[in-house]
């Protein structure tokens, strides 16, 4: 399928964008009201502890008045003797009513208070849900992939950090038991057979010097993986157990490849390799590099496999921990503002935009958004509706 813009000429970013900017908005005018009731929820919130508080000062301010008026009142009594302990009595009763009172009020307060955090939370993971179906489709700019794959009792759990432009992140959840290949645990071999690291130094029977210790990694299991654009950390351990001999490798596979190996024995000691000259000289600095570009290889055919979103930062702060929804969307149509100034330049009529789409045999389709439909859909969030358009640059 081929795009152009509605004047014929070629659209550069070869997407239904229109159909994208619709989305965007519906998803936009949707976690915006939910963002909207989680607002109104917390001031509710803030105003019931705040009434709690309120009324208990005027309960103490009542007892400590009544007290007074008692104390007062036996003082000037000519029967101090008889009237002292039923005023003590009277005291013991109104002290216990108060309390009773502030804990009753109290515990009605957090039980009000529990309901609305729920409702918070359910709006929240609404908001989740919504922005997760709109971000698994990669609506923005990609600058960098991030990979972190852990070993676990079965397979490996792994997420995977999207960076997009405008700052915005996005934190998946990777559903790794749905790929064949890092369904189970996964060992050199099944990147690149007889790979050899000298491990250490050892002294040979009948012999003066020590020579280094060759240790073949073929069976040794990926129990970390760290992988961040051409930057690739992997942990590969004999087994399992965390005490077992282990190396760690932090590659750069650019145009000048470099690693660097650490190897950790059975007491959790780590250290460098390329330290000990005689290891050093030993490195098969080519096999590793075949190594690291398979791991890379079979890392990335994970992506497809992001599934449930975590979270979504925002100049590395959680959207939804800081009720940021709104700036998110401001900044997505920011993104997006000068493709649509470029669309409506190439738009035919001045009330709506429009692309072409063209089959495989040449057929052309229409396809519109109408800017009277973005108005009304906008209207439906007030004045943070006139910002969203004044930032995708609509003129409506």
């Amino acid at each position: 399928m081929r795009f152009l813009y509605g004047d014929s000429t070629e659209f550069d970013l070869q997407i239904d964008f229109l159909r994208l900017l619709n989305n965007f908005i519906d998803t936009g005018v949707r976690t915006i009201k939910y963002e909207n009731a989680i607002f109104d929820l917390k001031n509710s919130i803030i105003e019931r502890k705040k009434y709690n508080t309120s009324v208990i000062e005027d309960m103490n301010g009542f007892l400590v008045n009544i007290e007074t008026a008692i104390s007062e009142s036996v003082a000037s009594s000519k029967e101090q003797e008889t009237f002292v302990k039923y005023a003590d009595k009277s005291k013991e009763l109104f002290n216990k009513f108060i309390e009773e009172s502030k804990t009753k009020l109290s515990d009605e307060i957090e039980k009000e208070i529990a309901q609305l955090e729920k409702k918070i939370k359910e709006a929240c993971e609404e908001n989740r849900k919504i922005l997760e179906s709109f971000f698994i489709y990669d609506p923005i700019p990609i600058i960098e992939e991030n990979y972190t794959i852990k070993a676990a009792e079965k397979g490996y759990s792994a997420k995977l950090k999207i960076d997009g432009e405008g700052g915005i992140s996005s934190l998946f959840h990777i559903a790794s038991s749905e790929s064949p290949f890092w369904r189970n645990h996964v060992r050199a071999r099944d990147f690149v057979k007889d790979v050899q690291i000298p491990a250490r130094l050892k002294k040979p029977f009948l012999k003066k010097e020590p020579v280094p210790d060759i240790v073949n990694i073929n069976d040794f299991i990926i129990v970390d993986l760290v992988l961040s654009d051409k930057e690739l950390e992997v942990v590969f351990r004999k087994r399992l157990d965390s005490k077992a001999e282990a190396f760690r490798l932090k590659m750069k596979l650019e145009k000048e490849f470099s690693v660097e190996v650490y190897e950790t024995e059975d007491n959790g000691t780590e250290r460098s390799i390329e330290n000990i000259p005689e290891l050093k000289n030993e490195l098969n600095y080519l096999r590793l590099q075949e190594l690291g570009i398979k791991i890379i290889e079979k890392t990335k055919y994970l992506y497809p496999k992001k599934q449930k979103l975590e979270t979504i930062l925002l100049e590395e702060k959680d959207v939804f921990e800081e009720n940021l929804v709104f700036e998110l969307m401001q900044k997505v149509a920011e993104i997006f503002a000068p493709t649509i100034s470029d669309i409506r330049k190439h738009s035919p009529s001045g009330e709506e935009l429009s692309l072409k789409s063209e089959d495989e045999h040449g057929a052309r389709h229409e396809i519109y958004l109408k800017k009277s439909e973005i108005k009304e859909k906008l209207n439906e969030i007030g004045d943070k509706g006139k910002t969203l358009s004044e930032f995708l640059n609509i003129i409506i």
